[in-house]
This record gives C-alpha cells, sequence and structure tokens, in this order.
C-alpha cells in the first residue's frame, strides 16, 4: 500500500494546508522566533565554545528544534566526560564533503558514533536529543522530527524504506519538500521555517493526537495524563506478554494485512481461539498504540518503530502512565512499599468498579510484571510486589494525584438502587397480553422464552443486555422488535421513538457506527448515529423504557464496537464522545449510559459471522433459539394449499426436522412459510404438478446441509433420505444419496461442490 505522501500531489496539498494554517500561527511564530535566535547562537559558538560544558548542556538539554515530551536520557554524563568533548568538537569542526552522497556517509558516521558514545556513557542513546543537536549543528540537512520513530513514520509516508537509517531519512524529507516549494529562501528565518514545515507535516497525517506546533519545543518533562473516564480500561492478557509484541514489530514494519497480522498472532499462539484474534490485533494496535490500520494494512506507528529499534519498555512510559487506567496507581502505591497481590487487585477495583471480578486487575499486573516495572518478591517470609528500578523512573514519571473513575460518595450499590428505581416497567402480566396482541396470528411464542428474556433483561438495575442465538429464520429478529413494542406501549406498525432496529455490518471496527464521530473534513461538527440518538433519548426521559435491537450483532465483533457500552453500562458511567464543547455541536461532549436503555443483539452462528469474546458474554444474557415445531407455525392455518398437499407437506418438514435436528441443520419458520409460499404460488400455476415439493424442499432445505465424518452427521443424512424417500422426492433423494458417497469417500460432504 503506497504511502499517503508518496505521490506529489498528495504532499503537496498537504504542505499547502500546513503553510495556510498551523505554519501561520502564533505559536508557530513564537517557534521560529526561538530557534532562529538559538541557530544564531549556535553558529556563533563554533569552534570557540564546543568544550564550554554550559554550552553542551544548552546544545543538549535546551534546544528548542523540538520538544521532549516525556522526560528522556540524562545526558550529563557524556557531557561532563572530557573525552567524549573532545571527540565532539573535532567532529563539529569537521567540513562537510561537496558531494551530497559524501554529506550523507559524513553525517551518518557521526550520528552512528554520537550514538554508540553517548549510550555508553548514559546507559541508554538519547536518540530524541541528539536528532536535536544535529538540527542544530547541520539545518540544512536536518528536520525538527526529533523523535526517531515520528521521522521514520514521515519518511516511510513519503515513500522511504522502512529500514532506512535517520541521516538518510532527514535528508530525504527535505528533499522531498524542496522539490516541492523550491530551494530555502536566503535568510535564516526561511531556513528555520523549512525546517519546522516537515513536523507539521507529519502532525496533519499523524492522527495520534500529536503535540500541538503551537508548542512543540516545550521543554517541560512532566507528563500530561487524561481524565480517568477518557483511559483505556487496562490492559488485555496475551500470552506470552512483551515478548509476545516484540515478536510481532519486525513484520508490522513492513506491512501486513488483516488476515497476515492474524497469523502472526496465532503462531505466538497457537491455542488462541479464532474468535479471540481480533481482541489480541486490538491489543497491539490500539491497547499499546503500536500499529496503525490503513485500509486492510497495519503498519508500525512511530511507537512501534521506536521499540523495535531499541526493545526498550520505556518507549510505551507516556503512553500507559497518562493512558491506560490503573497503571498510575498501582506504581505509585508500590513506590512507596511492596503489597500483596490481593491487596493490589482490591486498589484496581475500587479505581474501576466496574472490574468486580479480579480478571481485568490480574491482567494489568501481568503486563507490568512482563514490562519489568514491577516484580514478585519475599519480603519477610511474605509474598509480595514491588517496583523495579524501571518502575521506579516511571513512578517518578507520576507528577500527578492518580484518578479513579467517578462515584462520588455513593457506592455502587447505592447507584443501582437509585437507578433501578426510576425506570417503569409494565407488569409482566401487561407484557404478556400486549405481546399477545402484537403477534396474533404471525407468531407463536414460548411463555417461557418471554420471561427469561424479560428476566434476563431487566434483573440488573444499569447492565440491560440480551443476546439471542439460534437456527437462522426462527423469530429471534421478530422476539425482539415484539417484545421491544409491547415494552414500550405500542404496535409495530406505529412511529415508535423508543424502539430502534439497527442492522450490524460486517467492517465495524471502532464504536463509531453506534456513537457517531467528529466529522474529518469539517472538525467542527459531529456526525450522529442512530444508536447515539435512541440513547440520547433515553437519557432525557429516564423513567421509560428504550430498547435497541443489534440485528445480526455478530457480522462484526461486538467487543470491538460495542467496547465503550460495555463499560458504562457496568456501573452507570459516562460515554465520552468528542471534545469539541458543549455549544460548539447539538451532541453533547459526554452523556451517561441511560439506565432505561435495553439492548437486544440477534445472532447466527455460521462461517460468515465471528463469535463472542468472554467480554461480551459476561455482560449478556445469552437465549437459544434452537427447538423448532413444524406444527406450531402460524402459517398452516392460513395457507391455501389443498388438503392432501398441506398434510403432504407438513409430514416431510416434520420428518426432515427431526431427522436434522441433532446436528443443528434444521430449519426455522422463515424456511417453512417459504416451502409453503412457494407451493402456493407454484399451484396457481401448474395446479398438478407433483414435483413441485421436491423443488422447493431440494432449493430451500438441502443448501444448508454439510458436515465432517461422524456418527451423528451420518446418521442425519441416512434419516434425511428415509424422509425424502418415504414421501416420493427423488430429485432431493439422488442428492443427498451424493451427499453419503461423498461422505464415505472423502470424509466430508457438502451441498455445494
Amino acid at each position: 500500500m503506497p504511502g499517503k505522501l508518496e505521490s506529489d500531489v498528495a504532499l503537496k496539498s498537504q504542505l499547502d494546508a500546513a503553510l495556510a494554517g498551523t505554519a501561520a500561527s502564533k505559536g508557530a511564530q513564537e517557534w521560529y522566533a526561538r530557534l532562529h535566535s538559538f541557530l544564531d547562537e549556535v553558529k556563533a559558538a563554533i569552534p570557540e565554545r564546543l568544550h564550554d560544558v554550559q554550552f553542551l548542556k544548552k546544545l543538549w538539554d535546551e534546544n528548542p528544534v523540538a520538544g521532549l515530551g516525556m522526560g528522556s536520557v540524562k545526558t550529563a554524563p557524556a557531557i561532563a566526560d572530557e573525552g567524549f568533548r573532545d571527540w565532539f568538537a573535532g567532529e563539529v569542526m569537521k567540513p562537510l564533503p561537496g558531494d551530497p552522497a559524501a554529506i550523507e556517509a559524513h553525517l551518518t558516521e557521526f550520528y552512528n558514533g554520537l550514538r554508540d558514545r553517548t549510550k555508553a556513557l548514559c546507559g541508554r542513546a538519547p536518540r530524541l536529543k541528539l536528532n536535536r543537536v544535529l538540527c542544530a549543528l547541520f539545518p540544512e540537512h536536518f528536520t525538527s522530527v526529533a523523535d526517531q520513530g515520528k521521522l521514520l513514520y514521515l519518511h516511510k509516508e513519503m515513500g522511504g524504506g522502512a529500514n532506512d537509517h535517520p541521516v538518510r531519512a532527514h535528508k530525504a524529507i527535505r528533499a522531498r519538500v524542496d522539490a516541492i516549494l523550491g530551494p530555502v529562501g536566503d535568510t535564516q528565518m526561511d531556513l528555520v521555517r523549512r525546517v519546522c514545515l516537515p513536523w507539521m507535516v507529519y502532525e496533519r497525517i499523524a492522527d495520534e493526537g500529536a503535540e500541538s506546533v503551537a508548542n512543540p519545543s516545550d521543554d517541560e518533562p512532566a507528563l500530561k495524563p487524561l481524565p480517568a473516564t477518557l483511559r483505556r480500561k487496562g490492559l488485555t492478557s496475551m500470552k506470552g506478554g512483551f515478548q509476545t509484541l516484540l515478536g510481532l514489530l519486525p513484520e508490522l514494519n513492513e506491512g501486513v494485512s488483516k488476515d497476515e497480522f492474524a497469523d502472526l498472532i496465532r503462531q505466538a499462539n497457537p491455542e488462541l481461539a479464532a474468535n479471540s484474534l481480533n481482541t489480541s490485533i486490538n491489543v497491539v494496535s490500539r491497547e499499546f498504540d503500536l500499529c496503525k490500520r490503513e485500509g486492510d494494512t497495519y503498519r508500525l506507528s512511530a511507537r512501534g518503530i521506536n521499540l523495535l529499534e531499541t526493545q526498550d519498555p520505556d518507549e510505551l512510559a507516556d503512553h500507559l502512565l497518562t493512558k491506560v487506567l490503573g497503571v498510575d496507581h498501582v506504581l505509585t502505591v508500590l513506590n512507596q512499599a511492596p503489597q500483596p497481590k490481593p491487596q493490589l487487585v482490591t486498589l484496581l477495583q475500587s479505581v474501576h468498579p466496574g472490574w468486580t471480578s479480579d480478571y481485568a486487575p490480574t491482567a494489568l499486573l501481568s503486563w507490568l510484571i512482563s514490562l519489568g516495572l514491577i516484580e514478585a518478591a519475599d519480603i519477610n517470609g511474605r509474598k509480595l510486589l514491588r517496583t523495579t528500578e524501571r518502575g521506579k523512573r516511571w513512578a517518578e514519571l507520576v507528577t500527578w494525584v492518580p484518578q479513579s473513575l467517578p462515584l462520588q460518595a455513593e457506592t455502587v450499590a447505592e447507584i443501582k438502587a437509585q437507578v433501578a428505581e426510576k425506570v417503569q416497567l409494565p407488569s409482566f402480566s401487561d407484557l404478556s397480553k400486549r405481546l399477545a396482541e402484537l403477534v396474533a396470528g404471525k407468531l407463536v411464542l414460548d411463555q417461557s422464552l418471554i420471561e427469561q428474556l424479560h428476566a434476563g433483561l431487566w434483573f440488573h438495575p444499569v447492565r440491560h443486555f440480551a443476546v439471542l442465538t439460534g437456527i437462522s429464520g426462527s423469530g429471534k429478529t421478530q422476539l425482539a422488535q415484539n417484545y421491544a413494542s409491547a415494552l414500550c406501549g405500542m404496535a409495530m406498525t406505529e412511529e415508535n421513538d423508543r424502539v430502534r432496529v439497527i442492522p450490524v455490518q460486517p467492517g465495524w471496527y471502532d464504536p463509531s457506527p453506534l456513537l457517531g464521530y467528529v466529522n474529518p473534513i469539517q472538525e467542527s461538527s459531529y456526525r450522529s448515529a442512530p444508536f447515539l440518538e435512541l440513547l440520547l433519548r433515553a437519557a432525557a426521559d429516564p423513567e421509560n423504557p428504550y430498547v435497541a435491537v443489534l440485528d445480526e450483532m455478530n457480522l462484526s465483533h461486538p467487543e470491538q464496537y460495542l467496547a465503550p457500552v460495555l463499560s458504562a453500562m457496568e456501573t452507570h458511567g459516562w460515554l465520552d464522545l468528542h471534545q469539541l464543547g458543549d455549544d460548539s455541536v447539538p451532541t453533547p461532549p459526554r452523556v451517561k449510559y441511560p439506565a432505561n436503555l435495553a439492548i437486544i443483539g440477534t445472532l447466527n452462528m455460521d462461517e460468515t459471522t465471528h463469535g463472542l469474546s468472554d467480554k461480551v458474554l459476561d455482560r449478556a444474557f445469552t437465549l437459544e433459539f434452537w427447538n423448532i415445531s413444524v406444527q406450531a407455525f402460524p402459517g398452516w392455518n392460513s395457507t391455501a394449499l389443498a388438503p392432501e398437499l398441506k398434510e403432504k407437506t407438513q409430514a416431510v418438514l416434520v420428518a426432515l426436522g427431526d431427522a436434522l435436528a441433532p446436528v443443528r441443520l434444521h430449519f426455522g419458520w422463515r424456511t417453512i412459510d417459504d416451502v409453503v409460499s412457494y407451493l402456493a404460488f407454484h399451484a396457481a400455476l401448474a395446479p398438478n404438478n407433483e414435483a413441485a415439493l421436491d423443488h422447493v424442499i431440494y432449493a430451500k432445505v438441502l443448501p444448508k446441509l454439510r458436515g465432517e465424518t461422524s456418527v451423528k452427521f451420518q446418521k442425519a443424512l441416512q434419516e434425511t433420505h428415509k424422509a425424502l424417500a418415504d414421501h416420493g422426492l427423488t430429485r432431493c433423494c439422488a442428492k443427498v444419496k451424493s451427499m453419503q458417497e461423498d461422505l464415505s469417500v472423502s470424509g466430508s460432504a457438502r451441498f455445494w461442490r
């Protein structure tokens, strides 16, 4: 997949937008002024001050080329080393060659020397500071994109190689920009603007909440934490932990398709269930921010590129400390004193009251151990967890008081009691009467199923979520719609603003199809969605029940598109929608999850759908629809079929249903209705055509037959063949006979071959 800026047209468009926007902003003008003054100071200091410790401290630690973000590697040991100062001064004083290729080779050698010497003296190579220093010394050849991951990300988007050296990346970016905009002007300020421009382009395309160009050279090392309500709720467990993440990075650096990504996950954990592959992909891409999806291709993010280069967990520090709930709590507490694991689990459950089991807290602690931040220790005969040296460094970066999800002074039980009292539900007898009137003559509903659905939806004070699963055409969607209408006291034909049926589509990878999103073209507007509109109506009308029916909800992964909803429904929590401000758009920035909203999901299990993860199943009340009564089909009473044909059709379908039910290949009422309707229509065309039943069974029942060698499947085919033969359906008999032969020869059989 080509990079976003590989074509000159695309790059020029982004350059023009940056020049007309952020490059002209007040913050950018202040940056230009600081950098202009600093470059003049550096130029004047060469060669006289290259051994001056105070000047070198300013060059390395107070350099306005780019900000440091989170506090970085301390360079004092290198600056204090006389041998390093002598070597550094000698390298700076070497004249640059005249040939462009020779210049790149010279600067690459200087870069490598700086990297290796500072790493030996400082323990880690200060790569971001290194790029800032070289840019200040050689502004004609470098850019202001000092973070190596961001630099290489921009370079790749411009068509550069995934494994190119940083010096080559800087020079290639400058060359592309110069080719589009023309040579740099004659003044120092022209040079400063050209040095800064690549950062502004990166900021436009990165889509990662990069720091604003309004203050890009802010050297304040303190991290800025997100509020607890906006953070990711813990980290999902992954076999192999940090080492598994590292093993995925080389392939992601080249770019992989979603299927290839799934294969990589499967290789790392062959025992992983198929329905958990997308969850693991989400761990890498979203929870750890290591890759980005562009179309169907996943590539390393700037953070991922940095981690691939260093293999150092510290590359994740700013992300995990500021954007993942609970990490700062654990490190802060353990930095004060070691703690037993159960006490930390309790701590995390107080941070997020929705974590009612120890699953999520234990997963988070396992990640912190895998990242080398905490470790188990036997202290005075007690098994405790404590911070490692790395964990202590991370804890020092936490300059704020860690937040918990807001509960104010109320307990979870008190909240549940309060919200439960507000929703006015009809009595069950009234609900049953309404439902019977709605489905009369159209649908026969098992009273036990109605009781289970109603109780399963409303027994919890806030989390009203049920899943209806089973055979296709068994009436799941009809039950959900009619139940919702009866609950709200409205007929199916009425305009009903309290019930919404939302067909789930393949490719829902995030919550935007349900909760809307900020318009990427017009950023001051918000694109709403039917589910969000229903949710907002429910929030504004807390006494009345509202129902959303997610039809065929497993065509995409519910744990992805429902993620914030699943979290919010646990404790009557908040859904954060945007940060545009209260008055800029009609949609509020956030809304408290309404305790009067019920969600009913319907799903079929076949090769086109996905299984449900434990995260979804833990929150849902599940009902199955497998027991289908052919005789109870209400259409028998109203059909225009001749009595003899109706009797024969009913007998065939009963026999086929009994034969196929043990292997769950039987059919629902939709199929029965199609068979009966076809026969009625066909009878009007050719009243005496006895082959019509044979043809419609062949077309509507047999195509779903498929299976592998097993006693159950073999018996099902035998019973099916017998039922067809008993009623003289010769075409169907021949087809099933051929499938039996396939099963005997190849070990599998299916209608389609």
